[in-house]
């Protein structure tokens, strides 16, 4: 077998030698097998690894490419699935903390599409929907296993940063793609709200919920974000655009930019540290370096997003019961608090929510016309151990598990883009620092422009964690 180094592979340049055949998607796909067979006791970052489908799916793939039948980029590339995404035949969960099979009849659409360009599923990866959903261990931080890599979405940062697959697509409600991919130091893309299809992915936040790509590169998730940016008549959310070629800007200058910088205190002192601070600002200096220009903004309706604009959680049973028997959400421990809290939601407390949602859209749009994008940090859970109920921030006690969505939340909010870029390290140079990129709806193309040129400026995005320290 052809020796397959996953630690410093990209889909970018691992799909090149796939495409001229120097290496085979099986070799690759026995590489990730092998790699997922030797971390999962130490990361518990997989609800379902799919062995036996995968090397079916690599000697299909191998076939293919042999044949001059090459599908593009993501044509024999390994990757992984939050398990709130149905696949049909496979092992689908929903985050129930029990591990309940739901067998769904459907594919879900982003898992169509990317069989279509000949991706290869590796396995099902942890939803932390409920905190103990793989027991008392809980899913772990590659680059620390006493940390966490991010909720809820976090079998998707383990297991990419982990190189147990090169590609994750993990959902986001307030931040839980982003999140992950700050905690991992990997790219995190939450698309335009309706950019990439719903259908037969678990959404019980009907204003907020959206699915998006982690990768290890910027280049990486525009390549996913190509496939998986299609118009689906079944999710009535989707847009009716056609698919976009987001690595045609890539490398291009970002002279004369504009990049505007929150003032407000909701991004920079409630919730986040003086160390994190830091390794921000000077991320944004080098924005400016590279020619980009940069002017202070004020979002004061920004800072009430998680508490207020996000107060939709009468949204959950419409969902909830329309996809569960009332049998299923009894006996599942997460499912009918919530279910139940959602039918405690009074109208005028709904509406008064989807009002408050609509200024802080307003107030971004608006500011979004004065500056092309805003740079802030992404919302993270820097430092936290894995199971960490409370944090310090700046000498304040604060929840852990929900202090990364009060940034997040924003572009969640207004339904916006924002992709999460590796900016640095903390914690003496060990734990990842995300800057965050939002930008105008449809406009992701711009974000992985700025986010690339920062990539290429720096170093962060080489780094991997070192993994024979937990094996």
């Amino acid at each position: 077998m052809a020796e397959v180094n996953l630690d410093t592979s990209t889909i970018s340049l691992l799909g090149k030698e796939l495409s001229n055949r120097s290496i085979s998607p099986v070799e690759v796909v026995k590489a990730t097998i092998q790699r997922i067979e030797q971390l999962q006791p130490m990361l518990f970052s997989f609800t379902t690894p799919t062995p036996e489908y995968a090397i079916e799916q690599a000697r299909k793939a191998e076939r293919e490419i042999s044949q001059g039948k090459y599908r593009g980029p993501l044509h024999g590339i390994p990757y992984t699935l939050k398990d709130v995404i149905a696949t049909k035949g496979i092992r689908t969960t929903f985050g129930n903390p029990k591990g309940t099979d739901y067998k769904p009849t459907e594919n879900a659409t982003l898992h169509a599409l990317l069989e279509q360009a000949g991706a290869i599923l590796v396995g099902k990866v942890v939803s932390e929907i409920g905190r103990d959903n793989t027991g008392p261990v809980g899913c772990r931080n590659a680059w620390d296993p006493t940390m966490s890599p991010g909720t809820s979405s976090s079998g998707s940062g383990s297991a990419t940063a982990a190189s147990m697959g090169l590609l994750s697509i993990g959902t986001d409600t307030g931040g839980s793609v982003r999140h992950p991919g700050s905690n991992s130091n990997l790219v995190a893309m939450r698309a335009t709200f309706g950019r990439i299809s719903r259908f037969g992915v678990f959404h019980s936040s009907w204003s907020h919920d959206q699915a998006g790509p982690l990768t290890k590169t910027v280049s990486d998730n525009a390549i996913a974000l190509g496939v998986l940016g299609r118009y689906d008549p079944r999710d009535p959310v989707s847009i009716a655009e056609p698919a976009y070629d987001y690595l045609s800007s890539l490398g291009d200058s970002i002279k004369g930019i504009r990049i505007g910088v929150p003032k407000d205190d909701w991004v920079w002192k409630d919730w986040l540290s003086e160390e994190e601070e830091a390794v921000v600002r000077a991320a944004i200096e080098v924005l400016k370096d590279l020619g980009a220009s940069i002017k202070e903004v004020e979002l004061p309706l920004g800072g009430r997003s998680r508490n207020e604009g996000m107060a939709t959680s009468a949204e959950a049973p419409v969902y909830i019961y329309d996809h569960f028997s009332k049998e299923q959400i009894d006996d599942w421990p997460e499912m009918k608090p919530r279910a139940d809290e959602g039918m405690k939601q009074s109208s005028e407390d709904y509406i008064r929510a989807q009002y408050l949602r609509a200024r802080i859209r307003q107030e971004a749009i608006t500011t979004l016309k004065e500056v092309d994008i805003i740079a802030m940090p992404t919302g993270s859970t820097f430092g936290d151990k894995w199971d960490a109920a409370t944090s310090m921030i700046r000498g304040r006690e604060v929840s852990a598990r929900s202090r990364a969505v009060y940034r997040n939340g924003f572009a969640s909010v207004t339904g916006t883009p924002a992709v999460s870029i590796p900016c640095g390290f903390g914690l003496n140079n060990t734990f990842p620092i995300g800057l965050m990129l939002q930008g105008r709806p449809m406009e992701e193309g711009l974000l992985y422009k700025v986010g690339y040129a920062y990539e290429q400026a720096t170093e962060w995005h080489l780094r991997h964690p070192n993994l024979t320290g937990i094996t």
